[in-house]
């Protein structure tokens, strides 16, 4: 059925996919949108965090259910119009009503031009979902898929967990909530573009290999990386308008295959 005008549900589970999963690209010079995706506990708000202090010379827009969520110390200024500016230029907006007026209200705040959005979504979303709903909305003319173009999905997994929880498909139905994760972890996986493969420091090597071995039967398109503290390069996430500044490579995704130890402060309780 027709979604209505502007409504873009976020935490919509196992909807019918009626689009195809492909990177969609930046279409008329409009901003990217990334979906970042991933069940609960796989790392999207450390990801989030480690992407804004690292993006100095790109203007990001952010999409979250909690502002506070997104803690960056001192980097937050001051709020206006629900809209939180961040020293670096950046820009956090609480989900509103929906994803569509979100976008909206960031893309029309002057002070800041973004070159990219991306929005975290719920750990029970579904990215096809969302993206089907945008269609809808472009082919609706919504202002939003005029200022904006959906650019790739970005899901996590934790690896010390996934296997565990992919065997979760053996729970009979009915008989427990815990049936539908394998099925949700299934759908975030197969919309994705780029998996990251988090939180390695926490599992052992096989637990990692079986995680990438799942993955890739799921969706052998998509790229693979794995990290830890989701510490990944930001043009992984991203597909800005301008160029990152580099840093130093044991910022990112190189520096996970290093043994390290990890502290409850460490863990992304997300």
């Amino acid at each position: 059925a027709p979604v209505p005008h502007g409504r873009v549900p976020l935490t919509v589970m196992f909807m019918s996919r009626a689009v195809e999963q492909e990177p969609i690209g930046v279409i008329d010079n409009k901003v990217p949108i990334t979906l970042l995706s991933g069940f609960l506990g796989s790392g999207k708000t450390k990801a989030l965090q480690h992407l804004l202090k690292n993006s100095d010379d790109v203007k990001i827009g952010v999409v979250v259910n909690d502002v506070a969520s997104v803690n960056i110390d001192s980097r937050l200024v001051y709020s206006k119009n629900g809209i939180v500016e961040l020293q670096n230029g950046c820009a956090c907006c609480s989900l509103a009503d929906d994803l569509l007026t979100s976008i909206n209200a960031l893309l029309q705040d002057d002070s800041t031009v973004l070159d990219a959005v991306v929005v975290e979504l719920s750990g029970v979303a579904d990215p096809m979902a969302i993206q089907s709903n945008w269609e809808i909305a472009l082919s609706d003319g919504h202002p939003a898929t005029k200022k904006a173009d959906l650019s790739q999905v970005v899901t996590l997994i934790d690896a010390s967990t996934f296997g565990t929880d992919w065997m979760l498909w053996d729970v009979p139905d009915g008989q427990s909530d815990e049936s539908k994760v394998p099925e949700l972890l299934m759908e975030q996986i197969q919309a994705a573009n780029v998996v990251l493969i988090n939180k390695i420091d926490l599992a052992g090597r096989d637990q990692v290999k079986i995680a990438s071995s799942l993955v890739q039967s799921l969706n052998k398109d998509a790229s693979l990386v794995e990290v830890q503290y989701g510490r990944v390069a930001p043009d992984t996430i991203v597909r800005p308008k301008a160029n990152f500044v580099e840093k130093p490579s044991d910022t990112y995704g190189e520096a996970a295959n290093e043994e390290s130890s990890s502290t409850v402060d460490d863990i992304d309780n997300m």
